[in-house]
């Protein structure tokens, strides 16, 4: 059974980054089990997520709630 590791390009984990710096009400990391970006509103009562291999996409669904 293989055990790889996938991480994100460099690029993509900056535009993620650079997002999350100008909006604290979310919360990103990348798994690199599954290999996909999660994301989730910082609210408890919240059931807003996304996952997804693209940065572009969590981003997108981000701001699409924010």
């Amino acid at each position: 059974m293989s055990d790889a590791i996938s991480l994100p390009t460099p690029y993509a984990a900056a535009r993620v980054a650079e997002f999350l710096a100008e909006h604290l009400s979310w919360s990103a990391f990348w798994d690199k089990r599954a290999g996909v970006w999660r994301v989730a509103e910082n609210d408890p009562d919240s059931d807003l997520y996304a996952e997804s291999r693209d940065a572009e996409a969590v981003i997108r669904f981000m701001s699409a709630h924010s």
